[in-house]
């Protein structure tokens, strides 16, 4: 009866909702993708004919696309592993430690989440300067590598906290409070009890930081210099160019793979630990 109840309900007037809205989602989706995928295999952004592959092998033959690509991987690999290990004890303190400090704690991580990304980098920029000015902090620090990953990791560190937070409410509070009786302080129950059941979620984490920072453009836009160029800045140049469009659509495709390389490698490792 149950099962037969479950499919009724799938096939009523909301689950054709849900499918029609589905696939509107895969449509835009694939709509775009398709086109890009098109645009990378034309040999200029103006013919309309033949495919060709002269913008996939320009792009991978030139030193200066392939150190773009690389400097963007490498600096959402760092704003990856900085917000999410950041994002920990900031997680702790929302899940598992008082009710009205974690409320406090949940209200200003949602409100930096939504805090306008111009007026954050602007910011940023300003607290740079200032402190260079100061003495504080070396002139180099106004732009460039380090600017860009300072700003990543404070655009993804709301996220990745509120992932950890709602891994951390998951777990059993018995397991946590026989913990605290049995004298166990925060960094223990951190290292001891919540980083073993909460591994995944740390993956996941840091999957999806790495997945979203790659593909930024903000911050490379304002905060990079010539000297680490970012794919974003690099793509941004083959746009201006009437024939540069191939070359930035195979790298929009590059992009792309890399940034669902994590996710699909969790989907698959997840998968093989299911039980058959």
């Amino acid at each position: 009866m149950a099962a037969g109840g479950s499919s009724l309900a799938l096939r009523g007037p909301l689950a054709g909702l849900a499918w029609t809205s589905l696939g509107l989602q895969i449509a835009i989706f694939a709509a775009p993708l398709a086109l890009v995928l098109w645009l990378s295999l034309l040999a200029t952004a103006n013919q309309s004919g033949d495919l060709s592959l002269t913008g996939w092998t320009s792009l991978l033959a030139s030193p200066e696309a392939r150190e773009a690509l690389f400097s963007s991987i490498l600096l959402a690999a760092l704003t990856a592993l900085g917000a999410t290990c950041l994002s920990w004890p900031i997680a702790y303190l929302i899940a598992i430690r008082g009710r009205r400090l974690g409320r406090v704690l949940l209200g200003f991580v949602i409100l930096l989440w939504f805090f306008d990304p111009g007026m954050r980098i602007l910011g940023w920029m300003q607290a740079f300067k200032d402190l260079a000015l100061l003495d504080i902090l070396p002139l180099s620090m106004l732009s460039g590598f380090s600017a860009e990953l300072i700003a990543g990791i404070h655009a993804w560190l709301p996220l990745s906290i509120l992932v950890l937070a709602l891994a951390f409410r998951r777990v059993d509070p018995h397991l946590l409070r026989a913990a605290r009786e049995c004298g166990a302080d925060s960094a223990t129950l951190l290292t001891r009890i919540l980083w073993p059941l909460c591994r995944s979620a740390a993956a996941l984490s840091a999957a999806i930081t790495f997945s979203g920072a790659i593909g930024s453009f903000l911050e490379p836009r304002l905060l990079g210099t010539g000297e680490f160029e970012q794919a974003s800045e690099w793509l941004q140049r083959a746009l201006e160019s009437e024939t540069g469009w191939p070359y930035a659509a195979a790298m929009l495709i590059l992009l792309l793979a890399f940034a669902a390389a994590p996710l699909v490698l969790l989907a698959v490792l997840n998968q093989r630990k299911v039980p058959t």
